[in-house]
């Protein structure tokens, strides 16, 4: 039986022999000496859970989480980091696939007790498979792009497109108005600056109309932190990304921002449904009992069945023109070319062996 594969993505010698001992037992240990190797071998072996150090020069993990969450196929993959302290701080803390924090010195225990709690599920991976759930049923996930640039527009729908989600664009403000009255987007991506009606005006209207109020709205702007950080959380504006973006940024911020939403939609629905039931006489209402909450059932958490070292060999020849396509529409283009040489590079030593 395959064992379990799990990366270890740290440049330090003595951290690699560390994970090595401890994990030789019960897991297959994979290791990669940079953020570059480590998303070639997550898409290519598909580990149960990636370790990263913290003090990786480039990509930082922030970036690497991105990465993961980009792509369809790795995006639920938890990473935990290495770190000299117990927790860490800044927006590594609100990516869906953070899993936590490892503090050196490395105890086979910890390491242990880490990677078991990620295996049986952690909330934020929980809500990314009802999404997924969510999103085979209902159909992909719609955006309109509000954008008086033709190439933004154009690349808003290359990037969004090839992760499957449907795209509408809007070349002005009045012309997306009226377009997420016609589709009701589950999120809008709006310039800030445009002819006609600039995105604070669209705003406005949105939350004049009963129907579009809910919809999250993303602003896209090229002013940074001076206009985000202004009408955050005003008018429906939920959060902002600054143009030029990353296309991982982009998917990253789509999908928290959406994971963010569900829970303020599951209120509103009970609410509604609340205020929609009418209140029972007393005459009809029976003794009061106390609620019985039962005890959780801890039932064993299935592993999922990984590759492991003696069979990337046969996955390759299978994998690899999905995975190549895949890199060239979701992978910064600046580690594209690097990345898929180091693919290749695994694919050469896999057939010899």
């Amino acid at each position: 039986m395959n064992k379990p594969n799990v990366l270890v993505i740290t440049q330090d010698p003595s951290t690699q022999e560390e994970f090595r001992e401890i994990l030789a037992d019960e897991f297959e240990h994979l290791v990669a000496l940079n953020g570059v190797d480590g998303l070639a071998i997550s898409r290519l072996t598909r580990p149960v859970v990636v370790f990263v150090d913290l003090n990786l020069p480039h990509p930082k993990v922030v970036r690497i989480c991105k990465s993961l969450l980009s792509n369809e196929k790795v995006r639920s993959i938890p990473v935990i980091v290495l770190a000299d302290t117990a927790n860490v701080n800044g927006e590594l803390k609100t990516l869906s696939n953070f899993s936590g924090v490892l503090q050196r010195p490395i105890q086979a225990q910890h390491v242990k007790s880490k990677i078991q709690l990620a295996l049986e599920g952690k909330p934020r991976i929980e809500g990314q498979e009802v999404r997924k759930a969510e999103s085979k049923k209902e159909g992909p996930i719609r955006v309109l792009s509000v954008d008086d640039s033709s190439v933004v527009r154009k690349l808003v729908t290359m990037i969004l497109t090839a992760e499957g989600f449907k795209v509408t664009t809007a070349s002005d403000g009045v012309d997306g108005i009226n377009k997420a009255k016609e589709q009701i987007p589950d999120v809008i991506l709006l310039d800030f600056v445009m002819p006609k009606m600039n995105g604070f005006q669209v705003c406005r209207i949105l939350q004049k109309d009963e129907r579009l109020r809910q919809i999250p709205v993303i602003l896209v702007t090229s002013k940074g932190d001076k206009v985000g950080d202004k009408f955050v959380n005003q008018l429906g504006v939920t959060g902002y990304i600054t143009k030029p973006f990353q296309p991982e940024e982009l998917v990253s911020k789509i999908h928290q921002t959406l994971e963010a939403r569900q829970p303020q939609k599951e209120a509103g629905l009970v609410e509604e449904m609340l205020e929609e039931q009418p209140p029972r006489p007393e005459s009809e209402m029976g003794p009061t009992l106390k609620p019985v909450v039962a005890a959780p059932k801890s039932a064993p958490v299935p592993r999922p069945v990984q590759p492991g070292a003696d069979s990337v060999k046969q996955m390759v020849a299978e994998m690899i023109k999905a995975e190549l396509e895949t890199f060239v529409k979701t992978l910064d283009k600046r580690i594209e070319k690097v990345v898929i040489e180091k693919m290749n590079d695994y694919i050469r030593r896999a057939k010899k062996k």
